[in-house]
């Protein structure tokens, strides 16, 4: 069972990999806690000897109600989501950017965070508000929300500029960032005030709204 306050793990197998890739697809536009425990009900209620395996197992048109019998919103798309995923034939240890958005429903940021943190040696960033409000305090002009395209690209080469001065990896730098922009969080959300250590978990969870592709 994955835990969202240490979300940031390079040292994961590969049943734990599938895990944490199914966990970004679905807690996009949703807290972390609500969706570790959905997924982790759902694993268990699938045979399959993997994370992709049960998923598959569940069958496409299946999917859709397994998602929403365990309080998966978006139940639909997500389902989509997930089903192409599986069915892609990728190298979680490998895949690029670029192939990880070629995945219906995985936009900029969701493919940028599993990679950030499940990989060491990561160079991409997952540009949620707290970093455009980062990038507009050092003098850049930066959209009100996250960007897509051309404009999510330069941004991300700039905001890496950063993180190489700061001589820390992207995954510490975020969550600096995180810690100096946060307001306290609304009742049922974890209070990283207590704990600073789970600041990514909730950033990722709560602020990570793609636009599925049709």
């Amino acid at each position: 069972m994955i835990d969202p306050t240490k979300i940031s793990n390079f040292n994961l197998t590969n049943y734990e990999l599938e895990e944490v890739m199914l966990f970004w697809v679905l807690v996009a536009g949703k807290t972390a806690i609500r969706i570790t425990k959905s997924l982790n009900a759902i694993l268990n209620q699938l045979g399959g000897a993997t994370p992709f395996e049960k998923i598959r197992g569940a069958g496409k048109e299946n999917l859709p109600q397994v998602l929403k019998d365990n309080g998966v919103g978006c139940f639909n798309n997500k389902s989509k989501a997930l089903w192409d995923l599986v069915n892609k034939g990728l190298n979680l240890r490998t895949c690029s950017v670029e192939e990880l958005e070629s995945v219906y429903g995985i936009g900029p940021k969701t493919a940028r965070c599993f990679i950030i943190h499940s990989r060491p040696d990561a160079n991409c960033a997952g540009l949620d508000t707290h970093i455009l409000k980062f990038l507009k305090s050092k003098g850049h002009e930066v959209p009100s929300s996250t960007p897509t395209g051309k404009k999510y690209r330069e941004l991300e080469q700039i905001f890496l500029g950063y993180v190489k001065e700061s001589g820390k990896s992207v995954a510490e730098f975020d969550l600096e960032i995180w810690n100096h922009y946060a307001r306290k969080p609304e009742k049922g959300y974890f209070d990283w005030h207590d704990d600073p250590s789970i600041a990514i978990a909730v950033m990722d969870a709560s602020l990570l709204k793609e636009n599925y592709h049709e």
